[in-house]
C-alpha cells in the first residue's frame, strides 16, 4: 500500500501537489481507497473520501515500528550525482536518520554551497520517494556540504571511518559493534581514497578507523555495505 508523507493541520490533512497528482493520475485511486500517511513520525490508515479535491480521513493508526532505535548517521563524499543519489536512496531504505554530504582532498567533484543547495532540491525528493517506498516514518535529513574539520557537531555516541588500507585488517567494523543500544555514524571516503592525514584528523576527532573486508569497495558500495552491516545489528 501506498505510503505519503502529509501534514495535519487542525485535523486537515494536506498533501504535496506532487502526492496529489500520483494518487490521482499515477494510481487511479477512487474513492474509498486505502492509503497510508505519516506526520509528524506517525502512520496511518486513511480512506480517500474525495479524488477532486483530494481529501481523506485516518481510519485507525499503524502501530508497527519501522525505525531503527537509533540513530544512524552517515558521512558521504561529493561525488557524481548518480553515485550520490543511489546513496541517498539506499540509505534510506537502510534507516539512516541524516545523510551528511562533506568536502575531502580528493572529491572529483567540487561544489560550492549553493551549487549543492539545487541539488539538495533532487537529493530531498529521492529521500522521501524512498522513505515512502520502505514505509519509513521519517525521511532522512540531507546536510552539507561541510568540510572535515566542521562535521564534529553531527558526531554520534559511536563513530566508524572506513579506511581502505585497513582491508583485511582485523579492527573490521563486524567486530565493533557488540553494542547496538548507542548512535552511530560511519563516514566513507571519496573515489580516491582519504589522504592519511585525513583519517588522522578523523580519528583525532574521535572516529575509530574500520576496515569492511578484504576487498576495497567503491565509495558508494562501502556506504551501503557499511550501513547494512551497522543497521542488521542495530536490529538485533
Amino acid at each position: 500500500m501506498q505510503r505519503y508523507f502529509v501534514s495535519i493541520d487542525n485535523g486537515i490533512i494536506r498533501f504535496l501537489e506532487s502526492d496529489i497528482f500520483h494518487i490521482q493520475k499515477v494510481m487511479r485511486n477512487k474513492v474509498g481507497d486505502n492509503i497510508q500517511i505519516v506526520s509528524d513520525g506517525k502512520a496511518y490508515l486513511a480512506e480517500i473520501s474525495s479524488i477532486n479535491p483530494l481529501e481523506v480521513f485516518i481510519v485507525n493508526p499503524i502501530l508497527n515500528e519501522s525505525e531503527l532505535e537509533k540513530e544512524l548517521t552517515l558521512f558521504f563524499p561529493l561525488t557524481k550525482s548518480d553515485k550520490a543519489e543511489l546513496v541517498i536512496q539506499k540509505a534510506t531504505e537502510l534507516g539512516a536518520s541524516k545523510i551528511v554530504f562533506f568536502r575531502c582532498k580528493r572529491c572529483v567533484i567540487k561544489l560550492d554551497d549553493e551549487a549543492f543547495k539545487k541539488k539538495a532540491i533532487r537529493y530531498n525528493t529521492i529521500a522521501k520517494e524512498a522513505a515512502e517506498q520502505c514505509h519509513r516514518n521519517k525521511i532522512p535529513e540531507i546536510i552539507g556540504v561541510l568540510n572535515i574539520k566542521d562535521i564534529f557537531s553531527y558526531l554520534s555516541s559511536r563513530n566508524f571511518v572506513a579506511y581502505e588500507l585497513l582491508a583485511g585488517n582485523t579492527t573490521n567494523l563486524y567486530d565493533e559493534l557488540k553494542d547496538n543500544s548507542i548512535s552511530t555514524s560511519l563516514i566513507v571516503g571519496p573515489e580516491g581514497g582519504f589522504e592519511e592525514k585525513e583519517v588522522d584528523e578523523l580519528v583525532n576527532m574521535g572516529f575509530k578507523a574500520v576496515s569492511l573486508g578484504k576487498r576495497i569497495l567503491r565509495c558508494e558500495t562501502a556506504a551501503i555495505y557499511g550501513l547494512s552491516v551497522i543497521s542488521f545489528f542495530m536490529e538485533k
